[in-house]
C-alpha cells in the first residue's frame, strides 16, 4: 500500500481508533503478500467471495468488503443471502471489476434509512421499535394484561351488588377487555392476510434497491449478465508467473511435490491416472485462464418447489428472457431478503407457454410443460442457505488460480449457543425445543457442507462479531452502522494478516486428491 493511499484511509472519519491503530500497524505485512495467482494490469488480486445473510447487519459486510479492496482483492465470483445478497449485487452493478466498490456500498447503505422499509401498518413499526428498545417488552405486557384481567375478574365478587341486575353488570366487566383482545387479534389476523403473511410489503426496499442500480446504470437482468458474460482471455487478466506455459508446469510440479511429501498416502493407481490424465491436459497448457468466468448468484427460497434457488442461472424457471430484458435485478435481491412473516414473500408469476421457461422447467426439474408451477413464492434464501460458500466449491481442480473468501456475521449469543446447551436447556419449554429445531433445520444446508469440507473454516471464512446489536434492528443509527463498518474491517484486517496463498494452494489441492480417492482420508492430517 502506497503512503498517499493509506494517508487516504487515515482521514476516513467513518474509522474508529482501534481500526486505524491496527491498519498501521499490519498494512506493511499485508501489502506484501500474495492472496491469489489472477492478477489484473493494476496490480489487483482476484478472488471469489461469499457473504452471509444477516438483516441489517450488512454494514459489517461493507467494513470487511473495505478492508479487502483497500489492499488491492478484487472480485471474479460472488454469492451472498439477505444481507449478503444486497452486497453482492451492489459489488456485481457498479462500474467495472477492477473498480473499488466499497466505498459507494458504504455510502449508499449509511444513507438508507432502514426503518422505511417496513411499509407495512403504522401500529408493525411502532410496535417492533418498542420490541427492539425493550427487550422485556412481551414479558412486560403479558404481565399487566394478565394482572388488570385478575383485578376485573376479583372485581365482582369486592364490589357490593344492591340488585341483581346491578351484579349481573359488574360480573360482565372481565368480558369486555376479553372482547377488545378478541377483536384486536381477529384485525390483526385479517391484516396478515391481506398482507400474503408479512409484517411488510417490501416494496419500498424493492424500489429503493432499483434506484440504487439504476444509479450505476443497470436497470435490468439481460444488462447486468451482459457484464458478466466475459471468460477466459476476454477477462483480461495475468497469471502470476506468465499467460502461456507457466500455469500448466507449475501445476505438474506441485501434484509431484504433493506425492513425494506423501509417499505413503498416496493410492499409485489412482495418482497415475491422474497424474497422466494432467500431464495429457492441453486446455491449460496453453491458456492458464481456461474455463474462467466471472459470476454473481444471489439465493432465494421458493417455498412452493421448495428448493433453493441461485439467480441469475436459475432465473429462467420464473423470469422468461423476455422479462429479463425489462425486469430489475433488484427482484432478485428483493426474493432473497424476505425474512418470512417480517415481510410479504415476493411473488413471480411463471408464464408457462413461453419456450425459454419450458426449457428451464425440463433442465432444473425435469418437469413437462402441462406440470409447470403457476407461481414461484420467494422467501429468504437464508432458511435453506445462508452462507451458499457450496456454491464455488469445486470437485475438479487442476490446480487453484484463486482462493475462495467467505464472511460470517454473528452475534453475542450465537456465539454463546455454538458452545452447546445441555438437554435442560434445549427442552425447557416447548418454544426452545421448536426455536432449537428451527435452527436445526435452517443452517443444515451450510453446516453439513462445512463440516464434510473443515478446509474452508481453516482458510477461507472469517467471522465478524456484530456485538449485541439485532439483526432486525432496522431502527440503527448511522452510529451503530459505523460500528458494524469497523467491526467488519478489524475482522478483514486479521484475515488478510494471517492468510498463507502458498499454502491455501498446496491443502486445496491435497483436498481435490483426496476427492480422487489419490489421497487416503484416513491417513493423512488434514481434514476434509
Amino acid at each position: 500500500m502506497k503512503p498517499d493511499l493509506l494517508n487516504k484511509i487515515l482521514d476516513d472519519g467513518t474509522l474508529s481508533k482501534e481500526s486505524k491503530d491496527k491498519l498501521i500497524a499490519l498494512h506493511e505485512n499485508i501489502s506484501t503478500k500474495e492472496f491469489s495467482d489472477l492478477l489484473d494490469a493494476e496490480g489487483n488480486q482476484y478472488v471469489e467471495f461469499v457473504q452471509e445473510g444477516g438483516g441489517v447487519w450488512g454494514s459489517a459486510l461493507v467494513g470487511y468488503l473495505y478492508g479487502l479492496e483497500i489492499f488491492g482483492v478484487r472480485f471474479l465470483k460472488m454469492a451472498g443471502t439477505s444481507a449478503g445478497a444486497i452486497n453482492t449485487m451492489l459489488i456485481a452493478a457498479y462500474k467495472t471489476k477492477e473498480e473499488a466498490k466499497s466505498e459507494v456500498i458504504k455510502e449508499i447503505l449509511f444513507n438508507w434509512n432502514f426503518a422505511d422499509f417496513m411499509d407495512g401498518k403504522p401500529y408493525v413499526r411502532t410496535t417492533i421499535h418498542a420490541m427492539l428498545n425493550n427487550k422485556n417488552f412481551l414479558k412486560i405486557n403479558t404481565i399487566i394484561a394478565v394482572v388488570i384481567l385478575l383485578l376485573l375478574v376479583i372485581t365482582p365478587f369486592a364490589v357490593s351488588s344492591e340488585t341483581v341486575w346491578r351484579a349481573k353488570i359488574i360480573f360482565l366487566i372481565p368480558i369486555i377487555p376479553l372482547l377488545i383482545i378478541f377483536f384486536c387479534l381477529k384485525k390483526f389476523y385479517n391484516d396478515f392476510r391481506k398482507q400474503n403473511s408479512g409484517l411488510n410489503p417490501g416494496n419500498t426496499f424493492l424500489n429503493t434497491m432499483k434506484d440504487a442500480l439504476d444509479s450505476f446504470g443497470v436497470k435490468t437482468v439481460a444488462e447486468l449478465n451482459q457484464k458478466f458474460s466475459a471468460k477466459e482471455r476476454d477477462l483480461n487478466l495475468n497469471y502470476r508467473y506468465g499467460n502461456n506455459q507457466e500455469y500448466y508446469s507449475i501445476a505438474l510440479k506441485s501434484i509431484e511435490e504433493i506425492k513425494n511429501n506423501n509417499k505413503e498416502h498416496i493410492d499409485q493407481t489412482q495418482y497415475k491416472i491422474f497424474y497422466d490424465s494432467a500431464v495429457s491436459n492441453d486446455h491449460y497448457k496453453e491458456n492458464p485462464f481456461y474455463q474462467l468466468r466471472s459470476e454473481y448468484v444471489v439465493v432465494a427460497t421458493d417455498i412452493n418447489a421448495k428448493i433453493k434457488v441461485e439467480l441469475p442461472s436459475m432465473a429462467n424457471l420464473y423470469w422468461s428472457e423476455e422479462e429479463l430484458k425489462h425486469s430489475s435485478p433488484a427482484e432478485f435481491v428483493r426474493a432473497s431478503m424476505s425474512v418470512p412473516f417480517f415481510f410479504e414473500p415476493f411473488q413471480k408469476r411463471i408464464d408457462k407457454d413461453d419456450d425459454s421457461v419450458k426449457y428451464a422447467w425440463r433442465f432444473w426439474m425435469n418437469t413437462k410443460p402441462e406440470n409447470i408451477y403457476p407461481v414461484g413464492v420467494f422467501i429468504d434464501g437464508g432458511s435453506i442457505s445462508n452462507f451458499p460458500i457450496d456454491l464455488f466449491h469445486a470437485n475438479d481442480v487442476f490446480y487453484p488460480r484463486m482462493p475462495l473468501f467467505g464472511v460470517q456475521l454473528t452475534s453475542k449469543s450465537e456465539v454463546d449457543s455454538e458452545k452447546g446447551k445441555t438437554s435442560e436447556q434445549i427442552l425447557k419449554t416447548p418454544f426452545s425445543y421448536a426455536g432449537n429445531i428451527i435452527d436445526t433445520l435452517k443452517g443444515f444446508n451450510d453446516k453439513s457442507f462445512l463440516t464434510k469440507h473443515t478446509f474452508y473454516r481453516l482458510y477461507s471464512i472469517q467471522t465478524v462479531d456484530c456485538g449485541t446489536s439485532s439483526w432486525l434492528n432496522f431502527f440503527m443509527k448511522r452510529e451503530e452502522k459505523e460500528q458494524l463498518f469497523n467491526a467488519g474491517f478489524l475482522a478483514a484486517l486479521d484475515f488478510l494478516n494471517a492468510f498463507d496463498w502458498k499454502k491455501y494452494k498446496k491443502e486445496r489441492m491435497m483436498i481435490s486428491m483426496k476427492e480422487k480417492k489419490i489421497l487416503k482420508e484416513e491417513d493423512t492430517k488434514t481434514v476434509g
